[in-house]
């Protein structure tokens, strides 16, 4: 009796060096998005990329690191994202300044598995070169608005690193807290306009802050 044939293994699929990295990069992304951060795992994307289960650990040398080159990828939609909307605003500093923040938020509520991962210091490598650069790209955008703003009130200079912390906690913390909060997140019916148009009234209502001179009181009360 002849034997049946067994049948043939399932081959790993064939991608070029470049093409391979893009892969499994895709993969990530559809991971994050299906399991979080926590359920991560490399044999997962690599089997969603149909790929060995060693693919992942060949190109980006852990878990830190495609995660670390997936976080740049999306530091660096931001950026395109924030540049994006700087060129529809008008070329005021202020209004620059809102654009970054509105793109921030809209960023946060379209991409909410690559927002939350971006902030992870405990997942990603902090010495990975393309991460910090990507990272520094979209901060730099911040504090170029910021110096703007600063500069066109007569306020050249004046606490600069005080006027874009506070910024840039007021657009994250609306962001993480429409994505991590329901109660919050009822607040805008779940609807990116209204959350969008409540960001910008926000940042609007800070605007005093951005322009200050640096007039004592305001300077006691930001260092204190």
């Amino acid at each position: 009796m002849a034997k049946r044939a067994r049948p043939a293994a399932k081959r790993a699929r064939s991608y070029h060096h470049g093409e391979l990295k893009s892969a499994l990069l895709d993969a990530a992304g559809s991971v994050l998005a299906d399991h979080g951060v926590e359920g991560f795992t490399l044999r997962e994307c690599a089997r969603r990329a149909g790929v060995s289960h060693g693919a992942p650990a060949h190109h980006f040398g852990d878990v830190r690191g495609l995660l670390s080159a997936f976080t740049a990828q999306s530091f660096e939609q931001l950026d395109a994202l924030t540049r994006e909307y700087q060129r529809k605003a008008p070329p005021d500093g202020f209004s620059q300044l809102l654009a970054s923040g509105t793109a921030y938020v809209d960023y946060a509520l379209t991409e909410r598995a690559r927002f939350q991962l971006m902030f992870r210091s405990d997942r990603l490598d902090p010495s990975d070169k393309h991460l910090r650069q990507a990272g520094q790209a979209v901060f730099g955008i911040l504090q170029e608005s910021m110096a703007r703003t600063s500069a066109e009130a007569g306020a050249e200079g004046v606490m600069l690193p005080e006027k874009t912390a506070l910024a840039w906690s007021i657009v994250h913390g609306f962001a993480t807290l429409l994505l991590e909060s329901e109660g919050f997140a009822s607040q805008t019916q779940g609807n990116r306009d209204n959350a969008l148009a409540r960001i910008r009234k926000l940042i609007t209502l800070s605007r005093a802050a951005y322009e200050s001179s640096g007039q004592p009181q305001f300077a006691d009360t930001l260092r204190r």
